[in-house]
């Protein structure tokens, strides 16, 4: 799909180390980690991630005994004033595209955040964002 950006999901158990797990087989493997999110709950936590080699992380998560998927999310540049972040939800809200879930990245621009919608919204979230001006963002 247009402006889609591939994210690896990792499952991992609320353990500590888990974590360190991870990260330690991605840099020995030489994967690069471009953005993260990690959301727990008592007995486990996801972890997506923007990674510089989907394929080769995944491969490797799973080779190591992670449970991993990969999705597809978009990325968008919100301008920096109050209300701004409100203003793409309504958009998407108004236009009755549901948001899975969406995090902050780190990017040399302002405001700058991760969506996630349903595959059968993908298209039309990007559609009417970036009729609507709203800058979706290529590379991270």
């Amino acid at each position: 799909m247009k402006n889609a950006i591939k994210q690896l999901s990792i499952f991992l158990e609320n353990k500590k180390g888990e974590l360190t797990d991870i990260t330690n087989v991605l840099s020995t493997n030489k994967i690069s980690i471009k953005a993260l999110n990690l959301v727990d709950s008592s007995d486990f936590g996801i972890l997506r991630l923007l990674v510089d080699d989907i394929q080769s992380a995944k491969r490797i998560m799973d080779d190591s005994g992670f449970s991993s998927t990969i999705s597809e999310v978009f990325a968008v540049s919100i301008e920096d004033h109050i209300g701004s972040f409100n203003e793409v939800l309504t958009l998407l809200s108004q236009n009755d595209i549901n948001i899975e879930y969406t995090y902050t990245i780190n990017s040399s621009l302002n405001g700058a955040f991760i969506f996630k919608v349903s595959k059968d919204d993908f298209e039309k979230a990007t559609k009417v964002l970036a009729k609507s001006k709203v800058k979706l963002l290529k590379v991270i």
